[in-house]
């Protein structure tokens, strides 16, 4: 046994030794295979043999000639191939490795392949009865990489879909692959574009780094893949990531821009905003504030965004710009700005100054005078208008006014009368506006109040009246002087006899006055005194004269009228409680007149005295204690309508009554003396009829007696004339008239008669009768003034301060009932119109005149 071993041993040695020589003389051939790690790998082995009656007997695997010794052997002898034995070296392949010899060529299968199994494999075929065949495969193991991991720049590791881009900013991504033998070829994959410049560092590390300068609107949710591959075996590892971008608006527009706005109106204002990503925030801006908490904004879709502007422009806002702003806030410089520059129409600001070189409390009478009337409006200005006190001015050179440009206003040679409140008001498209006034003073020297000079004040003997000089002045006046004249001598006023008297704020006219007390003694008292007041601009040019004649009667009244009234003058002037029912006692006579000069000595009451014309009999007599502003108004009740009437008007003092203002013939229009339906029989009608044609019958024979008594009385006895109009009235149509006519005698020799009969010198204290004749004013060389209307202070005569009366001579006068009377030139002298007189006593006896020295 021992020795069968012994032989056999020396048989295979032999064989390998017939091999190895064989391999040194012929050479092998060398196969390439490549296969990848962790895969299936078949390494071929050609075992047929070269004729059909051979077999195979052993088939044994060498890898790197490692020692000699096969690493896998197939054992065949004695059976068929199929039921070989197959023998694996524990170490190197173990199970992993089987040989397949039913494909051709048969093959090493190696499942899986290990890096390790790389290198040069020998299969050696040994045959029944033919020489051994080697071949030579040099085994290639391709071990593929690990799957390529993204990172950004900063080396975080990525998730499937990024965190988002900003549009414009710039990507970087790196994109790492570790292992791989061969090295892997890493590439990044984006629309067909290819970046394959990667590097390996670190040795079995490869990095492709992907930049992108400018992340575009393309970008939007686009796959960006990374490949590693190392062969084609197997297919490429890849990783990809998806791109979310944050974009910035695309357009910006305010979608209702006007082409101008006006000012402190409402407007919607609508500006819209697309392409951002997120929506985008829209703010309005003025300039460079912004505009807040009047905007509103909407999301109409995802990608559009609007806002509503309330905006109300102001004149400041004109030429400035409106700016709607979209911006995404997580994107840095996305704002994009649709500006609209406003134009804004606004009403006029009007401003009024006086001229640069002038100053406002230092303006005399005779200086010119200029205003600017500065003007704001948009658009320009079509018309401007100056006023003074509120009433329009216009270009008048006799008044010394000059408009020379539209903004400007010139004053002439200014007077006292140009003081007052001066504002221009300009007119645009828009509106109008009026600036605030200008208050223009006029310093000017004194002058008598309202411009009236002359008074005539009527004085008993031994009566003391208080004579007050009124002027107007500014600045107030410093001293006053008084004289008296008797045209004999002239005399001045010691100072001690007179005192200032101080105005009352309640007097805006810039009054000023002084009082004198005087008392005329004897014939000689009776004159003329002069006032003048002096101020820092100059002294008084024309003097305030006071002509003292002696007291008598009032004059007569002036301008008197009839009017008839329906409804009684009580309840006309608001007193219900008078109202009358019954149409037929709802007939008035409203009879209306002015004062005449009241002789010197207050008016007590006035009188009105009512006759028949048809029968000549006393009907009434109305006394009146008080007067309207404008005169005595009279209330006639009872009159029957048709009847004929003479009204008899006289005003009374102390020292009598005046002569008659004589209205004639006054005539009620006629009224519905009966109404229908009221019963009455036939015998009573006839009665009615007889006794009217008896009553019509006595009443024509006394108006015929008294007609002819009158024409004789008339005759020898001539009344005093006067100068009188005729009214006529219109009652309800045009034929419906009332003529009043007052007696109109014009002589002057009757006037004297008259006088000298009426007038009685039982009162010592009166200048005899021959006096009573209103003397002529004496005025010792001072200028004319004219006469003005003053205004009624008759409610300050109770603070001890002057006031004036209606002036009734000159003017003429529109009543409420909208007539107009016409006062005739020559009519008798009137109560002095430019200071009352303060009387120290309204009753006049011996025993109580206060006696003081005259001047």
């Amino acid at each position: 046994m021992k020795g069968m071993f012994l032989v056999m041993s020396a048989m295979a040695w032999f064989v390998a030794a017939e091999v190895f020589l064989g391999d040194v003389d012929e050479p092998i051939p060398m196969l390439n295979v490549s296969a990848v790690a962790g895969f299936k790998a078949q390494i071929p082995c050609d075992i047929d043999p070269a004729s059909k009656s051979e077999v195979v007997s052993m088939v044994f695997w060498y890898k790197d000639e490692r020692d000699g010794d096969p690493i896998y052997s197939l054992d065949a002898r004695g059976k068929s191939i199929a039921q070989a034995r197959l023998w694996s070296d524990p170490y190197v392949f173990g199970e992993r490795a089987t040989m397949r010899t039913s494909v051709e060529p048969a093959k090493l299968e190696i499942d899986p392949l290990e890096a390790d199994d790389a290198g040069v494999y020998r299969c050696r075929v040994d045959y029944k009865n033919s020489p051994t065949r080697n071949q030579k495969v040099n085994l290639t193991v391709i071990v593929p990489p690990n799957k390529p991991v993204i990172y950004t720049e900063d080396g975080r590791s990525l998730a499937k879909v990024l965190q988002p881009f900003n549009e414009g900013s710039v990507l970087s991504l790196l994109c790492e692959v570790m292992g791989g033998s061969p090295p892997p070829k890493v590439t990044w994959h984006f629309e067909g574009e290819i970046d394959d410049t990667y590097t390996l560092e670190h040795g079995d590390i490869t990095i492709n780094r992907l930049d992108i300068t400018n992340v575009t609107r393309k970008f939007l949710r686009a796959r960006l893949i990374c490949r590693a591959s190392n062969t084609h075996l197997v297919a490429p590892l890849t990783s990809e990531i998806i791109l979310d971008i944050n974009l910035k608006p695309l357009v910006v527009n305010i979608t209702n821009k006007e082409a101008h706005l006006s000012a402190l109106k409402t407007y919607e204002i609508e500006c819209a905003s697309s392409g951002s990503r997120p929506e985008a925030v829209i703010t309005w801006w003025k300039g460079n504030h912004q505009v807040k908490h009047m905007a509103r904004n909407f999301a109409d879709s995802p990608n559009i965004t609007r806002s509503v502007l309330s905006y109300v422009p102001t004149m400041e806002d004109d030429g400035k710009y409106l700016i709607c702003r979209a911006e995404n806030p997580v994107v840095t410089n996305s704002a994009l700005e649709d500006k609209w520059r406003l134009l804004v129409h606004y009403a006029p600001i009007v401003t009024i100054k006086l001229g640069l070189s002038l100053k406002a409390n230092d303006i005399n009478e005779g200086d010119d005078v200029y205003f600017e009337c500065d003007v704001q409006a948009n658009p320009k200005a079509y018309k401007l208008v100056w006023y003074k006190d509120g009433k329009e001015l216009h270009q008048n050179s006799t008044a010394r006014i000059f408009l020379p440009s539209g903004q400007s206003l010139v004053l002439r040679s200014v007077t006292r009368n140009s003081a007052g409140e001066y504002s221009c008001m300009a007119v645009n498209v828009e509106g109008k506006s009026t600036s605030r006034p200008v208050t223009l003073d006029i310093m000017y020297a004194p002058v008598c109040k309202d411009g009236s000079s002359t008074q005539v004040v009527g004085a008993l003997k031994h009566e003391t009246i208080s004579l007050v000089c009124g002027v107007q002045s500014k600045p107030p006046p410093i001293t006053f002087h008084w004289t008296f004249n008797n045209s004999g001598e002239l005399m001045n006023v010691p100072a001690s006899r007179f005192t200032q008297v101080k105005p009352l704020s309640l007097i805006t006219s810039h009054w000023h006055g002084s009082r004198l007390n005087y008392t005329p003694a004897n014939d000689m008292d009776y004159g003329t005194v002069a006032c003048w007041a002096k101020n820092k601009i100059g002294v008084q040019k024309t003097p305030c004269l006071f002509q003292i004649i002696v007291a008598g009667k009032p004059y007569p009244l002036q301008n008197c009228t009839a009017l008839q009234s329906t409804g009684s003058y009580a309840y006309r002037m608001g007193h219900e409680d008078f109202k009358v029912t019954d149409s037929r006692d709802a007939d008035w006579l409203i009879v209306r007149c002015s004062e005449g000069f009241d002789g010197g000595l207050p008016i007590t009451n006035y009188e009105l005295e009512v006759y028949s014309e048809e029968n000549v009999y006393h009907v009434n007599t109305i006394s009146l204690n008080h007067t309207e502003k404008s005169g005595p108004v009279f209330e006639v009740p009872g009159l029957e309508p048709g009847r004929k009437y003479r009204l008899h008007l006289y005003a009374v003092n102390a020292k009598g009554r005046s002569d008659p203002v004589v209205l004639e013939p006054v005539t009620l229009k006629a009224v519905a003396m009966y109404t229908t339906d009221r019963g009455t029989s036939d015998d009573t009608t006839d009665y009615s009829l007889l006794v009217a044609c008896f009553a019509g019958g006595v009443t024509a024979v006394c108006i015929l007696i008294v007609g002819v008594i009158v024409t004789l009385y008339r005759r020898n006895h001539p009344m005093q004339p006067m100068k009188t109009h005729t009214e006529v009235v219109h009652y309800g149509n045009k034929e419906d008239r009332v003529v009043i006519a007052p007696l109109t005698k014009d002589t002057s020799d009757d006037v004297k008669g008259e006088m000298t009969n009426d007038v009685t010198d039982d009162d010592p204290d009166v200048i005899p009768s021959k006096m009573d004749k209103r003397p002529d004013i004496f005025e010792p060389n001072y200028e004319s003034l004219r006469s003005e209307r003053t205004k009624d202070f008759g409610r300050l005569e109770e603070l001890d301060h002057p006031t004036s009366s209606l002036p009734l001579a000159k003017d003429s006068w529109i009543y409420p009932n909208g007539y107009v009377k016409q006062v005739e030139k020559s009519l008798s002298p009137l109560r002095p119109s430019t200071l009352p007189v303060h009387r120290s006593h309204d009753i006049y006896t011996r025993s109580s005149r206060v006696q003081e020295s005259c001047i």
